[in-house]
Protein backbone atom coordinates (compact mmCIF):
# COMPACT_ATOMS: atom_id res chain seq x y z
CA UNK A 1 0.00 0.00 0.00
CA UNK A 2 1.45 3.16 -1.34
CA UNK A 3 2.31 6.39 1.41
CA UNK A 4 2.63 9.65 0.36
CA UNK A 5 4.33 13.04 1.20
CA UNK A 6 2.16 15.76 1.25
CA UNK A 7 3.65 16.79 -1.69
CA UNK A 8 2.83 13.50 -3.84
CA UNK A 9 -0.38 14.33 -2.13
CA UNK A 10 -0.84 17.41 -3.73
CA UNK A 11 0.73 16.56 -7.04
CA UNK A 12 -1.83 13.75 -7.75
CA UNK A 13 -4.82 16.14 -6.50
CA UNK A 14 -3.22 18.43 -9.36
CA UNK A 15 -3.15 16.01 -12.23
CA UNK A 16 -6.85 15.04 -11.16
CA UNK A 17 -7.96 18.08 -11.49
CA UNK A 18 -6.28 20.09 -14.23
CA UNK A 19 -5.11 17.03 -16.81
CA UNK A 20 -8.12 14.74 -16.20
CA UNK A 21 -10.62 17.62 -15.26
CA UNK A 22 -11.90 16.38 -11.96
CA UNK A 23 -13.43 19.93 -10.47
CA UNK A 24 -11.79 20.32 -7.08
CA UNK A 25 -15.23 21.05 -5.13
CA UNK A 26 -16.43 17.03 -6.76
CA UNK A 27 -13.45 15.65 -4.76
CA UNK A 28 -13.91 17.78 -2.01
CA UNK A 29 -17.18 16.64 -1.79
CA UNK A 30 -16.52 13.29 -2.03
CA UNK A 31 -13.77 13.37 0.62
CA UNK A 32 -16.73 14.81 3.12
CA UNK A 33 -19.64 12.39 1.90
CA UNK A 34 -17.62 9.47 2.94
CA UNK A 35 -16.17 10.88 6.22
CA UNK A 36 -19.76 11.59 6.93
CA UNK A 37 -20.82 8.35 6.30
CA UNK A 38 -18.06 6.78 8.05
CA UNK A 39 -19.19 9.11 11.46
CA UNK A 40 -22.27 8.07 10.64
CA UNK A 41 -21.51 4.76 10.97
CA UNK A 42 -19.06 4.39 13.44
CA UNK A 43 -20.47 6.32 16.18
CA UNK A 44 -24.14 5.06 15.52
CA UNK A 45 -26.78 5.61 16.84
CA UNK A 46 -26.01 9.71 16.35
CA UNK A 47 -29.25 10.64 15.28
CA UNK A 48 -30.91 13.55 17.56
CA UNK A 49 -27.47 14.15 19.19
CA UNK A 50 -24.56 16.60 18.44
CA UNK A 51 -21.09 16.64 16.61
CA UNK A 52 -18.88 19.61 16.77
CA UNK A 53 -16.96 20.19 13.61
CA UNK A 54 -13.82 22.59 13.73
CA UNK A 55 -12.82 23.94 10.17
CA UNK A 56 -9.68 26.18 9.21
CA UNK A 57 -9.88 28.65 6.54
CA UNK A 58 -8.38 26.03 3.84
CA UNK A 59 -9.44 23.13 1.91
CA UNK A 60 -9.35 21.02 4.97
CA UNK A 61 -11.99 22.90 6.25
CA UNK A 62 -13.97 23.14 3.16
CA UNK A 63 -14.11 19.55 4.01
CA UNK A 64 -15.24 19.82 7.50
CA UNK A 65 -18.47 21.71 5.98
CA UNK A 66 -19.34 19.22 3.64
CA UNK A 67 -19.14 17.05 6.41
CA UNK A 68 -21.42 19.47 8.14
CA UNK A 69 -23.96 19.26 5.51
CA UNK A 70 -24.59 15.38 4.85
CA UNK A 71 -24.18 15.05 9.46
CA UNK A 72 -27.42 17.73 9.40
CA UNK A 73 -29.16 15.82 6.80
CA UNK A 74 -29.20 12.62 8.07
CA UNK A 75 -30.94 14.31 11.42
CA UNK A 76 -27.94 14.99 13.13
CA UNK A 77 -27.45 18.33 15.37
CA UNK A 78 -24.29 19.86 13.62
CA UNK A 79 -22.11 23.14 14.62
CA UNK A 80 -19.33 24.75 12.95
CA UNK A 81 -16.72 26.22 14.60
CA UNK A 82 -14.68 28.11 12.54
CA UNK A 83 -11.28 29.38 12.91
CA UNK A 84 -11.05 32.74 11.41
CA UNK A 85 -13.37 35.43 10.02
CA UNK A 86 -15.56 33.92 7.36
CA UNK A 87 -14.15 36.48 4.50
CA UNK A 88 -10.91 34.73 4.54
CA UNK A 89 -12.51 31.67 3.20
CA UNK A 90 -11.43 31.11 -0.39
CA UNK A 91 -12.53 29.43 -3.65
CA UNK A 92 -14.18 25.80 -2.45
CA UNK A 93 -14.05 26.08 1.27
CA UNK A 94 -16.10 29.75 0.49
CA UNK A 95 -18.47 28.17 -1.50
CA UNK A 96 -19.37 25.05 1.15
CA UNK A 97 -19.83 27.47 3.82
CA UNK A 98 -22.33 29.68 1.85
CA UNK A 99 -24.41 26.32 1.02
CA UNK A 100 -23.55 24.99 5.32
CA UNK A 101 -25.25 29.10 5.79
CA UNK A 102 -28.04 28.92 3.49
CA UNK A 103 -28.98 25.20 5.32
CA UNK A 104 -29.03 27.00 8.69
CA UNK A 105 -26.11 25.20 9.90
CA UNK A 106 -24.91 27.24 13.14
CA UNK A 107 -21.54 28.41 12.25
CA UNK A 108 -19.48 30.26 15.17
CA UNK A 109 -16.43 31.93 14.22
CA UNK A 110 -13.41 31.82 16.82
CA UNK A 111 -11.38 34.67 16.94
CA UNK A 112 -10.45 35.47 20.53
CA UNK A 113 -9.84 33.79 23.72
CA UNK A 114 -13.24 34.87 25.10
CA UNK A 115 -14.52 32.16 22.03
CA UNK A 116 -12.61 29.63 23.53
CA UNK A 117 -14.33 29.95 26.73
CA UNK A 118 -17.15 29.76 24.99
CA UNK A 119 -16.48 26.09 23.33
CA UNK A 120 -15.45 24.69 26.81
CA UNK A 121 -19.46 24.28 27.74
CA UNK A 122 -19.89 23.07 23.93
CA UNK A 123 -17.71 20.51 23.54
CA UNK A 124 -18.67 18.80 26.85
CA UNK A 125 -22.12 18.07 25.21
CA UNK A 126 -20.36 16.79 21.96
CA UNK A 127 -20.61 13.23 21.23
CA UNK A 128 -18.14 13.68 18.51
CA UNK A 129 -15.77 16.47 18.01
CA UNK A 130 -14.24 16.73 14.34
CA UNK A 131 -11.35 18.11 13.17
CA UNK A 132 -10.95 19.88 10.16
CA UNK A 133 -8.83 22.87 10.82
CA UNK A 134 -4.99 22.03 9.14
CA UNK A 135 -4.23 19.12 6.31
CA UNK A 136 -1.51 17.58 4.74
CA UNK A 137 0.01 20.97 3.80
CA UNK A 138 0.86 22.67 7.12
CA UNK A 139 3.73 22.51 9.05
CA UNK A 140 5.73 23.13 12.22
CA UNK A 141 3.95 23.78 15.62
CA UNK A 142 0.29 25.25 16.06
CA UNK A 143 0.70 28.79 18.01
CA UNK A 144 -1.76 31.45 19.11
CA UNK A 145 -5.90 30.24 19.13
CA UNK A 146 -5.25 27.66 17.11
CA UNK A 147 -2.82 25.83 19.91
CA UNK A 148 -5.73 26.87 22.36
CA UNK A 149 -8.32 24.93 20.87
CA UNK A 150 -6.51 22.42 20.54
CA UNK A 151 -5.71 21.77 23.84
CA UNK A 152 -9.49 22.57 24.44
CA UNK A 153 -10.38 19.69 22.04
CA UNK A 154 -7.83 16.65 23.50
CA UNK A 155 -8.92 17.51 27.27
CA UNK A 156 -12.99 18.03 26.64
CA UNK A 157 -13.65 15.55 24.12
CA UNK A 158 -14.74 11.96 24.12
CA UNK A 159 -14.39 11.03 20.37
CA UNK A 160 -12.38 12.84 18.48
CA UNK A 161 -12.24 11.95 14.50
CA UNK A 162 -9.67 13.79 12.55
CA UNK A 163 -9.72 14.40 8.72
CA UNK A 164 -7.00 13.54 6.47
CA UNK A 165 -4.55 13.58 9.43
CA UNK A 166 -4.62 15.06 13.24
CA UNK A 167 -4.00 18.78 13.00
CA UNK A 168 -0.15 19.35 14.43
CA UNK A 169 0.73 16.05 13.17
CA UNK A 170 3.47 16.44 10.00
CA UNK A 171 2.02 14.60 6.95
CA UNK A 172 5.80 13.76 6.01
CA UNK A 173 7.29 12.13 9.14
CA UNK A 174 5.22 11.79 11.92
CA UNK A 175 6.65 15.01 14.00
CA UNK A 176 4.74 16.70 16.36
CA UNK A 177 6.34 19.92 16.92
CA UNK A 178 4.32 21.17 19.48
CA UNK A 179 0.17 20.70 20.50
CA UNK A 180 -1.66 18.03 18.34
CA UNK A 181 -5.10 16.92 18.13
CA UNK A 182 -5.26 13.26 19.44
CA UNK A 183 -7.73 11.40 17.23
CA UNK A 184 -8.93 7.83 18.08
CA UNK A 185 -10.10 7.98 14.62
CA UNK A 186 -9.08 9.57 11.50
CA UNK A 187 -10.45 9.32 7.77
CA UNK A 188 -7.90 9.85 5.50
CA UNK A 189 -8.24 10.99 1.63
CA UNK A 190 -7.30 8.80 -1.36
CA UNK A 191 -4.06 7.53 -0.21
CA UNK A 192 -2.25 7.43 3.20
CA UNK A 193 -0.19 9.97 4.36
CA UNK A 194 3.23 8.63 5.65
CA UNK A 195 3.14 10.63 9.65
CA UNK A 196 0.18 8.52 10.19
CA UNK A 197 2.36 5.62 10.01
CA UNK A 198 5.59 6.66 11.75
CA UNK A 199 5.66 7.56 15.33
CA UNK A 200 4.75 9.75 17.18
CA UNK A 201 2.00 10.78 14.51
CA UNK A 202 0.40 7.32 14.84
CA UNK A 203 -0.26 7.64 18.42
CA UNK A 204 -2.23 10.52 17.32
CA UNK A 205 -3.98 8.74 14.63
CA UNK A 206 -6.14 6.24 16.09
CA UNK A 207 -7.67 3.69 14.13
CA UNK A 208 -6.87 4.82 10.33
CA UNK A 209 -9.84 4.47 7.67
CA UNK A 210 -8.99 5.27 3.95
CA UNK A 211 -11.46 6.70 1.34
CA UNK A 212 -12.01 6.71 -2.01
CA UNK A 213 -12.77 9.96 -3.09
CA UNK A 214 -12.89 9.50 -6.74
CA UNK A 215 -8.95 10.20 -7.79
CA UNK A 216 -8.14 7.33 -10.08
CA UNK A 217 -4.51 5.87 -10.91
CA UNK A 218 -2.41 7.58 -12.99
CA UNK A 219 1.39 7.36 -13.97
CA UNK A 220 2.00 10.33 -11.06
CA UNK A 221 1.15 6.83 -8.64
CA UNK A 222 4.10 5.21 -9.86
CA UNK A 223 6.76 7.63 -9.05
CA UNK A 224 5.25 7.52 -4.80
CA UNK A 225 8.94 6.11 -3.16
CA UNK A 226 7.13 4.88 0.26
CA UNK A 227 4.62 1.82 1.18
CA UNK A 228 3.29 0.18 3.93
CA UNK A 229 4.85 -3.26 4.42
CA UNK A 230 2.16 -5.93 4.77
CA UNK A 231 2.00 -9.58 4.33
CA UNK A 232 1.26 -8.99 0.57
CA UNK A 233 4.72 -7.84 0.26
CA UNK A 234 6.00 -11.23 1.53
CA UNK A 235 7.29 -12.93 -1.57
CA UNK A 236 5.59 -16.61 -2.09
CA UNK A 237 8.66 -18.30 -3.41
CA UNK A 238 10.02 -17.88 0.22
CA UNK A 239 7.63 -20.89 1.44
CA UNK A 240 8.03 -23.20 -1.61
CA UNK A 241 10.76 -26.17 -1.29
CA UNK A 242 10.95 -29.28 -2.98
CA UNK A 243 10.22 -32.90 -2.27
CA UNK A 244 13.70 -33.98 -2.65
CA UNK A 245 15.31 -30.39 -1.16
CA UNK A 246 18.28 -31.20 1.52
CA UNK A 247 20.20 -29.32 3.44
CA UNK A 248 22.26 -28.15 1.30
CA UNK A 249 19.77 -26.71 -0.75
CA UNK A 250 18.72 -23.96 1.42
CA UNK A 251 22.52 -22.57 2.14
CA UNK A 252 25.02 -22.04 4.39
CA UNK A 253 25.22 -18.79 7.15
CA UNK A 254 28.23 -18.07 8.22
CA UNK A 255 26.80 -16.17 11.77
CA UNK A 256 30.35 -14.06 13.46
CA UNK A 257 29.33 -12.98 16.67
CA UNK A 258 30.32 -13.16 20.71
CA UNK A 259 32.45 -12.04 22.73
CA UNK A 260 33.38 -12.36 26.51
CA UNK A 261 29.51 -12.18 27.92
CA UNK A 262 27.69 -11.90 24.83
CA UNK A 263 27.47 -15.44 23.91
CA UNK A 264 23.56 -14.69 23.98
CA UNK A 265 24.06 -12.23 20.84
CA UNK A 266 25.70 -15.12 19.11
CA UNK A 267 23.50 -18.32 19.86
CA UNK A 268 20.34 -16.16 19.13
CA UNK A 269 21.78 -14.83 15.71
CA UNK A 270 22.28 -18.68 14.83
CA UNK A 271 19.31 -20.00 15.80
CA UNK A 272 17.11 -17.58 14.70
CA UNK A 273 19.11 -18.63 10.72
CA UNK A 274 17.83 -21.53 11.26
CA UNK A 275 14.81 -21.07 12.43
CA UNK A 276 14.02 -19.26 8.86
CA UNK A 277 14.99 -21.92 7.11
CA UNK A 278 19.07 -21.91 6.60
CA UNK A 279 20.26 -25.58 5.55
CA UNK A 280 23.30 -24.88 7.78
CA UNK A 281 24.40 -22.32 10.20
CA UNK A 282 28.06 -22.36 11.84
CA UNK A 283 28.57 -20.06 14.15
CA UNK A 284 32.17 -18.16 14.56
CA UNK A 285 32.93 -17.41 17.85
CA UNK A 286 36.27 -16.47 19.97
CA UNK A 287 38.05 -19.56 20.24
CA UNK A 288 37.92 -19.69 24.38
CA UNK A 289 34.24 -19.58 23.78
CA UNK A 290 33.75 -22.00 21.89
CA UNK A 291 32.95 -24.46 24.63
CA UNK A 292 30.12 -22.80 25.61
CA UNK A 293 28.73 -22.20 22.41
CA UNK A 294 29.19 -26.22 22.33
CA UNK A 295 27.34 -27.12 25.32
CA UNK A 296 24.77 -23.89 24.48
CA UNK A 297 23.81 -25.09 21.00
CA UNK A 298 22.94 -27.97 19.51
CA UNK A 299 21.56 -27.60 15.90
CA UNK A 300 24.31 -24.76 14.49
CA UNK A 301 27.61 -25.95 14.09
CA UNK A 302 30.75 -23.71 15.64
CA UNK A 303 33.69 -21.94 13.95
CA UNK A 304 36.62 -21.58 16.51
CA UNK A 305 38.77 -17.86 16.00
CA UNK A 306 41.71 -16.62 16.64
CA UNK A 307 41.26 -14.27 19.74
CA UNK A 308 42.72 -11.36 21.72
CA UNK A 309 43.46 -11.80 25.16
CA UNK A 310 40.21 -10.41 26.07
CA UNK A 311 38.45 -13.07 24.44
CA UNK A 312 37.25 -10.60 21.09
CA UNK A 313 37.69 -11.71 17.50
CA UNK A 314 41.31 -10.81 16.22
CA UNK A 315 42.10 -9.15 13.26
CA UNK A 316 43.74 -12.84 12.68
CA UNK A 317 40.62 -14.32 12.29
CA UNK A 318 40.52 -12.72 8.73
CA UNK A 319 42.31 -15.42 6.64
CA UNK A 320 40.14 -18.57 8.55
CA UNK A 321 36.95 -16.87 8.15
CA UNK A 322 38.12 -16.31 4.59
CA UNK A 323 38.33 -19.54 3.36
CA UNK A 324 35.59 -20.90 5.89
CA UNK A 325 33.39 -18.32 3.75
CA UNK A 326 33.71 -20.20 0.28
CA UNK A 327 31.42 -23.35 1.40
CA UNK A 328 28.84 -20.33 2.62
CA UNK A 329 26.34 -18.78 0.75
CA UNK A 330 25.87 -15.61 3.45
CA UNK A 331 27.58 -13.97 6.15
CA UNK A 332 25.74 -12.17 8.85
CA UNK A 333 28.14 -10.25 11.23
CA UNK A 334 28.27 -8.16 14.30
CA UNK A 335 25.70 -9.34 16.95
CA UNK A 336 27.69 -9.11 20.35
CA UNK A 337 31.85 -8.81 18.83
CA UNK A 338 32.37 -5.79 21.24
CA UNK A 339 34.54 -2.74 20.13
CA UNK A 340 38.28 -4.08 20.50
CA UNK A 341 40.77 -2.15 17.84
CA UNK A 342 41.35 -5.73 16.62
CA UNK A 343 37.68 -6.72 15.88
CA UNK A 344 37.06 -3.29 14.37
CA UNK A 345 39.99 -4.34 11.74
CA UNK A 346 38.44 -7.75 11.34
CA UNK A 347 35.27 -6.16 9.95
CA UNK A 348 37.04 -3.62 7.59
CA UNK A 349 39.08 -6.70 6.43
CA UNK A 350 35.91 -8.52 6.04
CA UNK A 351 34.15 -5.36 4.11
CA UNK A 352 37.41 -4.47 1.75
CA UNK A 353 37.87 -8.03 0.55
CA UNK A 354 35.26 -10.51 0.79
CA UNK A 355 32.67 -10.95 -1.76
CA UNK A 356 29.93 -12.87 -0.79
CA UNK A 357 25.91 -11.58 0.55
CA UNK A 358 26.65 -9.85 3.91
CA UNK A 359 24.28 -8.79 7.01
CA UNK A 360 26.27 -6.31 8.56
CA UNK A 361 24.39 -5.53 12.68
CA UNK A 362 25.44 -3.95 16.00
CA UNK A 363 29.16 -3.95 16.99
CA UNK A 364 29.74 -4.84 13.20
CA UNK A 365 28.32 -1.47 12.43
CA UNK A 366 29.86 0.65 15.06
CA UNK A 367 33.28 -0.62 14.01
CA UNK A 368 32.47 1.71 11.13
CA UNK A 369 31.28 4.72 12.71
CA UNK A 370 31.53 7.77 9.89
CA UNK A 371 32.77 5.33 7.33
CA UNK A 372 29.78 5.09 5.01
CA UNK A 373 32.09 5.19 2.06
CA UNK A 374 33.96 1.86 2.89
CA UNK A 375 30.84 0.12 2.78
CA UNK A 376 30.21 1.37 -0.68
CA UNK A 377 32.94 -0.41 -1.65
CA UNK A 378 32.03 -4.02 -0.68
CA UNK A 379 31.72 -6.04 -3.96
CA UNK A 380 28.26 -8.00 -3.04
CA UNK A 381 24.98 -7.91 -1.65
CA UNK A 382 24.90 -5.76 1.55
CA UNK A 383 22.39 -5.77 4.48
CA UNK A 384 22.67 -3.35 7.16
CA UNK A 385 20.56 -2.76 10.35
CA UNK A 386 21.41 -0.47 12.37
CA UNK A 387 19.19 1.19 15.24
CA UNK A 388 18.95 4.81 15.49
CA UNK A 389 21.90 4.96 18.17
CA UNK A 390 23.75 2.78 15.65
CA UNK A 391 22.63 5.21 12.60
CA UNK A 392 23.72 8.81 14.03
CA UNK A 393 27.22 7.34 14.45
CA UNK A 394 27.27 5.76 11.19
CA UNK A 395 26.11 9.09 9.31
CA UNK A 396 27.68 11.44 11.64
CA UNK A 397 24.69 12.83 12.55
CA UNK A 398 22.17 13.68 15.80
CA UNK A 399 20.08 10.58 17.40
CA UNK A 400 16.93 13.62 17.02
CA UNK A 401 17.88 14.19 13.40
CA UNK A 402 17.66 10.25 13.10
CA UNK A 403 14.39 9.86 14.70
CA UNK A 404 12.47 13.09 13.21
CA UNK A 405 12.48 11.75 9.84
CA UNK A 406 13.12 7.87 9.86
CA UNK A 407 12.66 7.36 5.76
CA UNK A 408 15.33 9.96 4.93
CA UNK A 409 17.88 8.44 7.46
CA UNK A 410 17.19 4.99 5.68
CA UNK A 411 17.27 6.13 2.26
CA UNK A 412 20.09 8.49 3.32
CA UNK A 413 22.32 5.67 4.56
CA UNK A 414 21.30 3.18 1.49
CA UNK A 415 22.25 5.73 -1.23
CA UNK A 416 25.40 6.29 0.34
CA UNK A 417 26.06 2.88 1.20
CA UNK A 418 24.71 1.13 -1.70
CA UNK A 419 23.18 -1.04 0.19
CA UNK A 420 19.58 -2.36 1.35
CA UNK A 421 19.05 -0.09 4.74
CA UNK A 422 16.81 -1.40 7.92
CA UNK A 423 16.24 1.27 10.26
CA UNK A 424 15.25 -1.07 13.39
CA UNK A 425 12.85 0.50 15.96
CA UNK A 426 8.98 1.54 16.07
CA UNK A 427 7.81 0.82 12.80
CA UNK A 428 11.24 -0.26 11.56
CA UNK A 429 11.92 1.12 7.81
CA UNK A 430 13.29 -0.27 5.24
CA UNK A 431 15.02 1.70 2.08
CA UNK A 432 16.96 0.28 -1.10
CA UNK A 433 19.78 2.94 -3.36
CA UNK A 434 17.16 3.91 -5.41
CA UNK A 435 15.24 5.85 -2.69
CA UNK A 436 12.53 3.90 -2.44
CA UNK A 437 11.26 2.56 1.11
CA UNK A 438 8.76 0.72 3.21
CA UNK A 439 7.43 1.22 6.36
CA UNK A 440 6.51 -2.46 8.38
CA UNK A 441 3.21 -2.33 9.76
CA UNK A 442 4.11 -5.37 12.62
CA UNK A 443 5.66 -5.08 15.77
CA UNK A 444 5.25 -3.71 19.63
CA UNK A 445 6.76 -2.31 22.23
CA UNK A 446 7.86 -5.41 24.13
CA UNK A 447 10.23 -5.93 21.22
CA UNK A 448 12.36 -3.32 23.28
CA UNK A 449 14.71 -5.78 24.70
CA UNK A 450 17.69 -7.12 24.85
CA UNK A 451 18.61 -9.92 21.95
CA UNK A 452 15.70 -8.62 19.51
CA UNK A 453 17.76 -7.27 17.52
CA UNK A 454 20.20 -10.45 17.40
CA UNK A 455 16.95 -12.57 16.40
CA UNK A 456 16.46 -9.83 13.17
CA UNK A 457 20.16 -10.56 12.14
CA UNK A 458 19.65 -14.03 12.38
CA UNK A 459 16.22 -14.29 10.22
CA UNK A 460 17.56 -11.86 7.52
CA UNK A 461 21.07 -13.82 7.45
CA UNK A 462 18.79 -17.06 7.11
CA UNK A 463 16.97 -15.75 3.82
CA UNK A 464 19.97 -14.56 2.24
CA UNK A 465 21.56 -18.28 2.64
CA UNK A 466 18.61 -19.69 0.93
CA UNK A 467 19.27 -17.44 -1.81
CA UNK A 468 16.51 -14.72 -1.58
CA UNK A 469 17.47 -11.31 -2.79
CA UNK A 470 18.51 -8.80 -0.50
CA UNK A 471 15.04 -6.52 -0.57
CA UNK A 472 13.29 -9.66 -0.04
CA UNK A 473 15.18 -11.04 2.63
CA UNK A 474 15.21 -7.64 4.71
CA UNK A 475 11.23 -6.94 3.48
CA UNK A 476 10.41 -10.52 4.33
CA UNK A 477 12.96 -10.40 7.67
CA UNK A 478 11.67 -7.40 9.62
CA UNK A 479 7.85 -8.35 9.01
CA UNK A 480 7.94 -11.80 10.13
CA UNK A 481 10.06 -10.32 13.04
CA UNK A 482 7.21 -8.18 13.90
CA UNK A 483 4.85 -10.46 13.30
CA UNK A 484 6.12 -13.42 15.75
CA UNK A 485 6.67 -10.44 18.71
CA UNK A 486 2.68 -9.52 17.94
CA UNK A 487 1.68 -13.19 18.09
CA UNK A 488 4.26 -13.53 21.19
CA UNK A 489 2.07 -11.16 23.33
CA UNK A 490 -1.50 -12.54 23.05
CA UNK A 491 -0.15 -15.27 25.45
CA UNK A 492 2.26 -13.10 27.20
CA UNK A 493 2.49 -9.03 28.91
CA UNK A 494 4.40 -6.62 26.40
CA UNK A 495 6.52 -5.85 29.62
CA UNK A 496 7.82 -9.85 29.96
CA UNK A 497 8.78 -9.83 26.52
CA UNK A 498 12.31 -11.79 25.48
CA UNK A 499 14.11 -12.20 22.63
CA UNK A 500 13.58 -15.82 23.11
CA UNK A 501 10.05 -15.26 22.93
CA UNK A 502 10.04 -14.22 19.46
CA UNK A 503 12.19 -17.26 17.97
CA UNK A 504 9.69 -19.69 19.86
CA UNK A 505 6.89 -18.00 17.94
CA UNK A 506 8.57 -17.42 14.50
CA UNK A 507 7.48 -20.65 13.26
CA UNK A 508 3.68 -19.94 13.85
CA UNK A 509 4.48 -16.43 12.39
CA UNK A 510 5.59 -18.62 8.87
CA UNK A 511 2.97 -20.66 9.22
CA UNK A 512 0.46 -18.08 8.72
CA UNK A 513 1.84 -16.14 6.36
CA UNK A 514 2.41 -19.52 4.32
CA UNK A 515 -1.27 -20.50 4.86
CA UNK A 516 -2.14 -16.86 2.69
CA UNK A 517 -0.41 -18.49 -0.32
CA UNK A 518 -0.79 -22.05 -0.02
Amino acid sequence: MKLVTAEEMRSLDEEAIKKIGIPSIVLMKNAGLKTAQVIEKEYSPLKGKYVGIFCGPGNNGGDGMVVARHLFNYGIKVKIFLLGKKEKLKKDAARNLAIAEKMDIFIKEITSSEDVEFLKNELKEAEVVVDAILGTGSRGAPRGLMKEVITLINTCSKNILALDIPTGVDADTGEVAGEAVKADYTVTFAYPKRGLYLYPGMDYAGRIKIVDIGIPSTPEEKRIKSELLTSSDISKDLFYRKPSSHKGSFGHLLVIAGSEGMTGAASLSALAALRMGAGLVTLGIPESLNPILEIKLTEPMTLPLPETKEKTLSYRAFEKIKKFSQKCKAIALGPGISGHKESKELVSMIIKRLNIPLVLDADGINALSGQVSLLSKYKAPLIITPHPGEMSRLLKISLEEVQKDRIKSATTLAKKAGAIAVLKGARTIIADKEGNSWVNSTGNPGMASAGVGDVLTGIIGGLLAQGISPLEAAKAGVYLHGYAADLAIQKKEEMSLIASDILAHLPEAIRRIKSEYC
